[in-house]
């Protein structure tokens, strides 16, 4: 499924010309070797100038995957194969490159006669690789040949993989299929050869910067039948090749790629316009770069099923908009998820998840949406590493499907206030959109609303509203010079064994109080019937033990109530 779909775009993406065609990719390249037409190297081209990179992307011949062994490449290739360099300290290794890499070039150019197939072929009979270092065109970069940097032949001003019959003679090589064993491609359905190494995917945060495998045989354990290598999932070369290109390019563009924890995520739709994943990143990650109201109201006409410019394009809800998550794995890569459907439906689950996620806000908060990222960063001790990876793809899961949260995320976020003491609008937001989505006893109650209710009896939801009363009692009977408060102390026992502190909580209410009919007698009232109120709709028994559940609904409750004091006392300045 996920292999089809990506051969498909890649078919899409040559008719375009943003990919290259079978046969070719795209590489990076750092220098050309220019030949004259006895094979000597005239000069050393650097292709790092008008990059922002530094480096030149070309289109060059197909390459095998090289993870071990000896394996050249045609036309382009670092400089222990083209070269023969010695960067190791091993002449054997070095030499037994530079022949393979000789071998291969005079077998593929022996019938052509082209001035720039016959510089090749006359620099492979000439050059020395054991004098290699001693050149005077190759030594002003010497240092950084040792270190891989790729290279490619140049006859006159021209790349010698642009010459026509050299180019015509490569796609006749790649498509030569009588001396390869053929077997039905489990992609397109053809008999077709077979490819024995799958393409290596580059790209996928955490893993190999030389690329990993979705598709590898290494043991005896992961094969059946006496099959060796890619017999094991009949995948055909033009498949492989096309699958590999496509996912390539989609991770390529760093702009199109989403990072949820150790997950990679890449999207795309079947024709391939990029203005669907500019505007599903941008829904996804809320990019700061792109204003909140635009992205909303983009949201809003694609999920009526309204057609929309976007990028100067017109986007079609109906679209089918596929999205896929990577997680490394050694040297290979595992599928998290490989999911599919309209776009306007996806957008329509991410507004659903927006909107259990508003809360009442603090009064110099400005952001309207809690995105992606920031749920993950309030999982995360300060200064720690990221949060759980299964928490990363599992959430997003959960949003993208409209779906439960996963358990974790409750746990996190109670484990990470219980610890900081530190319960602020992002994380209550967090609680919130919990329980209206997940809570089987809490879902369909009215507690969860934008701001605090005052009509819930909810006994979790009551203590803390209570807290929070108790905590402002405190507050402002200190005249607000305290180091610490009683949420500092009793916050962790109040929202799990309220039943065992209660009783110290109301006799330092009572001291408290003392103090505030003395200097503030109206307030002390004043806070004195709203304690009384909450204290009369609690149940005689207060509850020994709270679920974690009912910690989050305690915490809401709370949130709400404090919140509700500032607006107060922001009405009153």
């Amino acid at each position: 499924m996920i292999f089809y779909e990506l051969v498909q775009l890649y078919q899409q993406l040559v008719r375009q010309k943003k990919i290259s065609a079978p046969g070719w990719v795209d590489e990076k390249v750092s220098y050309g070797i220019m030949l004259d037409e006895n094979g000597a190297i005239v000069q050393l081209l650097s292709k790092k100038n008008g990059n922002e990179n530094g480096i030149c992307t070309m289109t060059v011949p197909q390459h095998p995957s090289r993870t071990s062994g000896t394996l050249p490449f045609f036309l382009w290739d670092n400089g222990k194969y083209l070269l023969g360099l010695d960067a190791e300290g091993k002449p054997e290794k070095a030499r037994e490159r530079f022949a393979a890499s000789k071998k291969l070039h005079l077998d593929l150019l022996e019938e052509l006669d082209t001035k720039a197939a016959l510089a090749v072929k006359n620099f492979f009979l000439t050059w020395e690789p054991e004098k290699a270092m001693e050149n005077e065109q190759i030594k002003p970069d010497l240092e950084e040949l040792l270190k891989g940097a790729n290279l490619v032949f140049y006859y006159g001003a021209a790349p010698v993989l642009e010459d026509a019959k050299i180019a015509e003679m490569w796609e006749q090589h790649i498509n030569r299929q009588e001396e390869r064993e053929a077997g039905i491609c489990l992609v397109t359905g053809k008999k077709e050869p077979v490819a024995r190494l799958h393409p290596l995917i580059k790209g996928v945060r955490g893993a190999q910067s030389s690329g990993a495998s979705l598709v590898s045989f290494n043991a005896d354990a992961f094969c059946s039948y006496g099959m060796e290598s890619g017999n094991n999932a009949q995948t055909s070369e033009a498949a492989a090749r096309a699958y590999g290109a496509a996912l390539n390019y989609l991770l390529a563009d760093k702009q199109r790629v989403f990072t949820a924890g150790d997950v990679t995520v890449t999207g795309w739709v079947e024709g391939g316009e990029h203005a669907y994943q500019d505007l599903f990143m941008a829904v996804l990650n809320q990019d700061k770069a792109i204003q909140d109201t635009d992205i909303q109201e983009a949201l809003k006409k694609l999920v009526r099923g309204e057609r929309i410019a976007w990028e100067e394009q017109e986007m079609d809800p109906e679209q089918t908009f596929y999205i896929l998550g990577l997680s490394p794995n050694a040297a290979r890569l595992s599928v998290r998820f490989f999911l599919k459907n309209r776009f306007g439906e996806w957008l329509e689950h991410i507004q659903a998840h927006e909107k259990r996620l508003e809360i009442v806000l603090p009064e110099r908060v400005t952001r309207m949406y809690l995105p992606f990222w920031m749920i993950l960063e309030e999982m995360k001790a300060p200064g720690g590493k990221d949060t759980i990876p299964p928490l990363s793809a599992a959430l997003l899961q959960s949003i993208l499907k409209n779906s439960r949260y996963p358990d974790e995320l409750l746990y996190c976020t109670i484990r990470r206030i219980r610890a900081d003491h530190n319960l602020n609008w992002k994380r209550a937001a967090i609680l919130k959109a919990y329980l209206s989505q997940n809570s089987v006893k809490y879902k369909n109650k009215e507690g969860w609303s934008v701001g605090l209710n005052t009509e819930t009896n909810d006994q979790a939801y009551l203590l803390g509203r209570l807290f929070s009363l108790l905590e402002n009692i405190q507050e402002t009977s200190a005249g607000g010079a305290l180091n610490t408060t009683i949420k500092d102390q009793y916050l962790n026992s109040m929202c799990s064994t309220p039943a065992l502190v209660m009783a110290q909580l109301l006799k330092l209410k009572e001291s408290h109080m003392k103090k505030l009919r003395r200097d503030k007698p109206g307030l002390a009232v004043k806070l004195e019937q709203q304690t009384v109120e909450i204290l009369g709709r609690l149940e005689l028994n207060i509850p020994r033990q709270l679920s974690l559940e009912e910690q989050a609904v305690f915490m809401l409750g709370y949130y709400h109530q404090t919140q509700k004091r500032y607006e107060r006392k922001q009405e009153e300045a």
